[in-house]
């Protein structure tokens, strides 16, 4: 069977803990009068720290050969926020909603137009709530674009949702008009932090961890 990457987390993955984290590349400098100069030195990258679910050996197995298959840092993987799987005033029940116009609501949505501060998502079910901290994701650039939603919102009654997101909307090249926008495991591309994968036989730790750190 041929590996194609991103990879996603093996099937039935599930997780204890972990922590999602936008890390900013900026320089900061006190100057003697006591002011605090800060300048953005690159694109703010998201990065993970995943501990699953107690694993048995079969589970475990998968997750070393998922590991195997991405050859250490070489191979790329989907990562989304365990936490945030789904939309915050939802939870999986979003997947129960109507669209507007009808049909049933799938997680995707469809990007419409953009700033470089601001998303419009139209598909979307009747006054959807969108909550603060809610996660979207799109295809940018041969890889996936992956936001925060900044500030409680709704959508119109005609399912047009306009929101403020970080970290600024990548530019370019511009974002596909008419992009499939998934609310749904809104997932980013990464590659693992070299030495961070852990898959302990010890029945004192039977859960696999691992960090990885997104590919811009």
């Amino acid at each position: 069977m041929a590996i194609t990457y991103p990879l996603p987390f093996p099937s039935g993955a599930g997780f204890l803990e972990g922590e999602f984290s936008l890390g900013e590349v900026q320089a900061v400098n006190t100057l003697r009068s006591g002011a605090v100069q800060a300048m953005e030195l690159g694109d703010s990258l998201w990065s993970g720290r995943f501990v699953t679910s107690l694993c048995d050996a079969r589970q475990r197995g998968r997750w070393q050969a998922w590991k195997g298959a991405l050859n250490g840092s070489i191979g790329t993987f989907l990562a989304y926020d365990p936490d945030k799987q789904y939309p915050l005033a939802y939870g999986a029940g979003v997947l129960a909603l109507t669209r507007f116009g009808g049909g049933a609501f799938d997680g995707n949505a469809t990007l419409a137009a953009w700033t470089a501060t601001t998303l419009q998502i139209t598909g979307l079910p009747a006054s959807y709530q969108a909550a603060d901290g809610d996660m979207v994701s799109f295809p940018w650039n041969g890889g996936k674009a992956l936001h925060m939603i900044v500030g409680d919102t709704a959508a119109s009654a005609g399912g047009v949702l306009d929101v403020t997101v970080v970290p600024p909307v990548r530019t370019s090249p511009a974002p596909s008009g008419g992009a499939a926008v998934a609310l749904v495991k809104p997932s980013c591309i990464m590659r693992l932090r070299p030495g961070s994968f852990s898959a302990p036989t010890s029945r004192a730790r039977r859960s696999v961890s691992f960090e990885g750190v997104q590919v811009p």
